[in-house]
């Protein structure tokens, strides 16, 4: 497929992902649900300069925000440095919406749910250990969110004639959910079971898979794509080394694994 093809698939994979939770009782940010089309331009998005998939899909954000009635984006992706050698962080998107001025902090998130952690909400962790739900919905109370009362950001905001009492504050939080073959059927409370987008294995099961079925490794901002939009793909015998090269230095990849007309996700741990 051409960059541009693989753009667009990698901005539906995107949209189309729900939202992490809908329950309005469940953080204290709401998720605020922002329409998406998914006929729009992308002719004009620098993959070269943003290639790490949490930038992209921040443009991918605004993009859609750029051409939805009745939206318009004040500031996107704004750095509030306090000084030249102290930044406090990035404001994703202050946006005017039909239901007044929204600070919304965008989220994009793959979790597994580890069954050896005693407590559930902590059980959802990043795919490599080094961040987890919990981690990051702390950091966006205690820091993100805390940015609009610093007087840097007021000052920033008000010179931009932004009133920052006015400023609601949301959260869009979307995340790819995977979970061990033995619990496919359970059903997890607090969070939208429509995320779950698959599984996940140790290394140590690798044996176990199909080995007349074709395999892909994508690259992390292929993530967002449904693998039923990949036309390249190998067999386990060309997959095994690529997949032992990454559980080599303690990164769990995403595999897709195509068996006749049938498309699977799953990761696979170095745990």
């Amino acid at each position: 497929m051409t960059s541009l093809e693989k753009l667009y698939y990698q901005y539906l994979g995107f949209i189309n992902q729900p939202n992490l939770w809908s329950d309005l009782d469940f953080y204290e940010y709401p998720q605020i649900n922002i329409p998406f089309t998914k006929d729009i331009d992308l002719s004009s998005v620098n993959t070269s300069k943003h290639h790490r998939l949490g930038k992209l899909v921040e443009v991918f954000y605004q993009k859609n925000l750029e051409i939805q009635k009745g939206y318009h984006p004040l500031v996107t992706n704004q750095q509030i440095q306090v000084d030249k050698h102290q930044t406090l962080g990035e404001l994703d998107f202050i946006c005017e919406t039909p239901n007044g001025i929204k600070h919304i902090e965008l989220t994009y998130k793959f979790y597994l749910y580890k069954t050896d952690i005693p407590y559930e909400l902590d059980r959802w962790v990043g795919p490599n250990l080094r961040d987890s739900l919990v981690k990051k919905l702390n950091k966006l109370k205690d820091k993100q969110f805390l940015m609009l009362q610093h007087p840097v950001c007021k000052q920033l905001l008000a010179s931009k004639n932004i009133d920052v009492t006015a400023i609601q504050q949301n959260v869009h939080f979307k995340a790819q959910l995977y979970i061990p073959l033995s619990l496919m059927n359970h059903s997890f409370k607090n969070i939208n079971n429509d995320c779950i987008n698959g599984y996940y294995i140790s290394y140590k099961e690798l044996d176990f898979l199909f080995p007349m079925a074709l395999y892909h490794v994508p690259v992390k901002q292929d993530w967002l794509i449904h693998p039923k939009h990949n036309n390249h793909w190998i067999s386990f015998v060309e997959a095994k080394p690529i997949i032992l090269k990454q559980i080599a230095i303690q990164h769990s990849p995403l595999v897709w694994i195509k068996r006749n007309h049938i498309y699977e996700r799953f990761f696979i741990t170095f745990w």
